[in-house]
């Protein structure tokens, strides 16, 4: 009588019945997440009859995954839940490295069997290579060298696999911390593993960065120093409690919340214009570092394959003329990939001092003008330095983001203000002047267009205020404002009787 049983039970019978098992032909369809799944009944009916410990462990390997899939809530804890497993109960070292796209860093979380798990940053650049590294690879197997030393703590063979999701990169491998290489059943399930992760850190990671933003926006309501209460339906469920502001000294902003609930935000004793020019600046900052750091995501794996494609090709050719342009397009891509990180650094979005090389650090900044600076002519000079002082050695503690905004946004001013005056650029220049003082060091730009009229002396620095057609008005406010952050002010004076302005800030040295 024919069997007119699914192909699947089908083929799970003639395993069942034949005296040899040939796993390579079990061909498991799609894995179903449910409790009442083909895959479980066979295990339990395989389980109870004792045979077939091969095909077994097989089905067992799978319920395990599935578990991992559910039961795992924050990343550190995936790489401990990977060396449990019990297809992997050989191997001595697990690491999850995750990289958010976008960001200038990643995280590389490890376990080692007996220990603890631990987590370490990894940079763009070492992340980007390896997983480069492992998604040319066919076999996925690979031993330790001198490039990844630093950042896997592995030894010997290990396996590792890329999965690129969305909005993350990630890479894992497993290494028994031994030279003795994995067979190719072991490579299979490794391979296995990824359609299973692939789901756990979606909701992992997602879930994750959604309870980060939570606590973040908790904590910055909590913190902000004015008075601010969110309600629904004009009941009050959240307030940070700044109960010290008398009810006739508030000034009240309502902001109603787009939300599927009648949600609205009130902020108390704030002035319109600090919110919107403290806003904008935000805002920008916060999308310029987005996006640098985008394409140094994007950019970073082409150039370093084409650095690393020029060497090999240089070291190979005998044609001195060929390896001389070879070197210079591998010298070339390098340099591309110091400037795109150079220009995330500018703008990362922090409140961090730290200690620059002021000449290196203006030349970067005057770098990011070129677009809107061209055809005039750009100079940096230093005065104030004794024959024996290099200025090119001197360093002050700043927040680079703020004074990044303030030079580039007066270079851009006096830019805009010679090109919009119809003054001949040939004969137009931008001078930015570094002096070093007794207490301070003064960056001024100068330029020679046409000036600040007297009756506007009074209001280049308002909010909103503006003479251009397209200008906001905010560009001055929000310098003036940055300025003050790093303990200064922003001066200026007409060159009369020259021609142009000159605006400056004093720093401590």
């Amino acid at each position: 009588m024919e069997d007119k049983s699914s192909a699947r039970i089908k083929e799970v019978k003639k395993l069942l019945v034949s005296n040899e098992l040939n796993l390579n032909d079990f061909k498991s369809k799609p894995l179903k997440i449910s409790r009442c799944t083909f895959d479980k009944k066979v295990l339990l009916n395989l389980k109870r009859l004792k045979v077939h410990s091969q095909l077994e462990k097989k089905y067992l390997f799978k319920e395990e995954l599935r578990k991992l899939m559910f039961s795992i809530s924050e990343i550190i804890d995936l790489p401990v839940a990977i060396l449990e497993l019990s297809q992997f109960s050989n191997y001595e070292a697990c690491h999850v490295l995750v990289h958010e796209k976008g960001k200038p860093i990643g995280q590389n979380y490890l376990a080692y069997r007996g220990q603890s798990q631990d987590a370490k940053l990894i940079s763009i650049q070492s992340f980007n290579s390896l997983f480069n590294l492992v998604k040319k690879s066919k076999n996925k197997i690979f031993s330790q060298s001198a490039l990844l030393k630093d950042d896997l703590d592995v030894l010997g063979n290990f396996l590792a696999k890329e999965i690129d999701l969305k909005n993350y990169s990630v890479i894992y491998l497993v290494s028994r911390n031994s030279f003795l290489p994995p067979d190719s059943l072991e490579q299979q399930e490794f391979q296995a593993l990824s359609q299973f992760l692939h789901i756990a850190l979606v909701r992992i990671l997602d879930r994750e960065k959604n309870d980060l933003k939570k606590e973040i926006l908790k904590q910055s309501l909590e913190k902000f120093p004015e008075k601010i209460s969110i309600k629904k339906n004009h009941n009050v469920i959240f307030t940070n409690n700044r109960n010290d502001v008398s009810a006739e000294n508030l000034n009240l902003m309502i902001f109603p919340l787009e939300t599927e609930e009648n949600l609205s935000m009130e902020l108390s004793n704030f002035s319109k214009d600090q919110v919107s020019t403290e806003l904008y600046h935000s805002q920008r900052v916060s999308l310029l570092g987005e996006l640098l750091n985008t394409l140094q995501h994007e950019l970073s794996n082409p150039l370093f394959g084409l650095s690393l494609t020029s060497t090999i090709l240089g070291s190979e050719t005998k044609n001195s003329e060929t390896a001389e342009i070879l070197g210079e397009i591998s010298q070339n891509a390098n340099r591309s990939q110091t400037i795109i990180k150079n220009f995330s650094n500018l703008y990362n979005d922090n409140q961090e001092f730290k200690k620059i090389q002021l000449s290196h650090f203006i030349e970067e900044v005057i770098t990011l003008t070129k677009s809107e600076t061209k055809e005039i002519l750009k100079t940096l000079v230093f005065e104030g330095f004794l024959p024996s002082e290099n200025p090119h050695d001197l360093y002050i503690t700043t927040n680079p983001t703020c004074l990044t905004q303030i030079i580039f946004n007066l270079v851009i001013n006096a830019a805009q203000a010679i090109k919009e005056n119809g003054l001949d650029r040939n004969k137009s220049s931008i001078k930015i002047l570094v002096t070093k003082k007794a207490q301070c060091v003064s960056i001024a730009v100068i330029d020679n267009g046409p000036g600040i009229a007297n009756e506007l002396t009074s209001t280049i620095f308002k909010p909103f205020f503006t003479t251009k057609d397209s200008g906001t008005g905010l560009g001055l406010a929000i310098c003036q404002n940055l300025a003050h952050q790093l303990g200064s002010k922003i001066d200026f004076k007409n060159n009369s009787p020259l021609l142009g302005a000159t605006f400056w800030i004093d720093l401590p040295s």
